[in-house]
């Protein structure tokens, strides 16, 4: 795949589709960690070319229909003022003008969605280059994500997607010792991710709701905890490998409203409790010299105070491991705000769904299209 540094974009007029798919209340922006990402794409391409159209989606509007509270307007905004510029919103690719400007929340397009030829064509031809910035929704067909790639004159991913590509690849093929650390609360969602990281690490230790499907598929009485009887024989396949870290020790309670708590063996889970955290086993992992842990999804429900040990205790010893360390998913990036200072992470995804398809070794359709270019 090329760079963005393959492409020359003096006097050319590019468009460049983003992820600035953020929270937004009473018309001002919550959180802005997206759209700081991809500044340094804009400002690169600024460099060579005045003539940009910057795209993106927001939340999920009607398709051919306008949506004032769907509207990029505060996105806009906020851009105006980072980059001390006037940027037009145009609502129809035929009004797009000279110099900077943003198109409208292109799911308002008829036919993004479901990768329609005419929106695709039509994105392609207004652009003299086409850079696909938006790493999080590479996992989807979409016109703006997908066709337009294919049906480009010419077009790259932009830096912020060069890095994503290039960080995860780099763990998953290039580590000699790889930890891998996933958490969340089912099986099923993350069979696939399981299934790859085996193949990838030295050992995938696992956590949250997770864990119990293998506590049970091990022969361990979990009480009242979340389990998927349905996923006990694919968890029993992947305990033969010998590959998976389970908890020892694990925090128990009648309910997530309960204070009264209590961490315990795993072999001394009572009937009519729950597993609702794990105790971070730092003697078994200080074992291996892993010199790269891949994380993904929180070890017990952190939210609440009384269930957060062992996602506290993991970030801690992710920032104290000296291992490359590269996280990724939504609960993952609270978890490590909340506990820690991101500069002691070696990359963090901006991605959801395409980090947990990337990671499952599934090939994005956004990348696909690039490789071909």
């Amino acid at each position: 795949m090329r760079e963005l540094k393959d492409v020359v974009l003096v006097g050319k007029h590019v468009g460049l589709r983003v992820d600035l798919n953020v929270p937004i209340e009473d018309g001002a922006v919550m959180n802005d960690e997206r759209l700081s990402a991809t500044l340094p794409t804009i400002l690169e391409i600024l460099k060579s070319t005045k003539n940009l159209t910057i795209i993106s989606h927001l939340g999920r509007p009607k398709e051919g229909e306008y949506s004032e509270e769907l509207s990029l307007k505060p996105i806009v905004h906020w851009f105006e003022k980072r980059l001390n510029l006037e940027i037009p919103l145009v609502k129809s690719l035929d009004e797009l003008p000279n110099g900077i400007s943003f198109l409208e929340n292109i799911r308002m397009f008829p036919g993004e969605s479901r990768n329609d030829d005419l929106l695709s064509e039509l994105l392609s031809k207004k652009f003299d280059i086409y850079i696909m910035d938006a790493f999080a929704t590479a996992h989807r067909e979409a016109s703006s994500t997908y066709g337009a790639i294919l049906k480009s004159k010419d077009s790259v991913p932009g830096l912020l997607f060069s890095r994503e590509i290039n960080a995860l690849s780099n763990i998953l093929d290039d580590s000699k010792k790889l930890l891998s650390v996933v958490g969340g609360s089912k099986v099923s969602t993350k069979l696939e991710v399981i299934t790859n990281l085996l193949s990838k690490s030295e050992k995938v230790l696992v956590g949250g709701g997770i864990a119990n499907t293998f506590l049970k598929a091990k022969g361990f009485d979990i009480g009242t905890s979340l389990v998927e009887d349905d996923m006990i024989t694919s968890a029993k396949k992947m305990l033969g490998t010998g590959k998976i870290i389970l908890p020892e020790r694990v925090c128990i309670s009648k309910s997530t409203q309960s204070d009264d708590i209590e961490f315990v063996p795993i072999e001394s889970v009572p009937e009519d409790k729950m597993i609702l955290d794990i105790e971070l086993n730092i003697k078994e992992l200080s074992k291996k010299d892993y010199d790269a842990i891949l994380w993904n999804g929180p070890l017990g429900i952190f939210e609440i105070k009384n269930f957060e040990k062992g996602t506290r205790d993991l970030v801690k010893y992710l920032t104290q491991s000296g291992s490359r360390v590269v996280a990724g998913g939504g609960e993952t990036i609270f978890a490590i705000s909340k506990y820690s200072d991101k500069k002691h992470f070696h990359y963090i995804s901006t991605a959801g769904g395409a980090f947990l398809e990337f990671i499952s070794g599934k090939k994005l359709p956004s990348v696909a299209a690039l490789e071909l270019k």
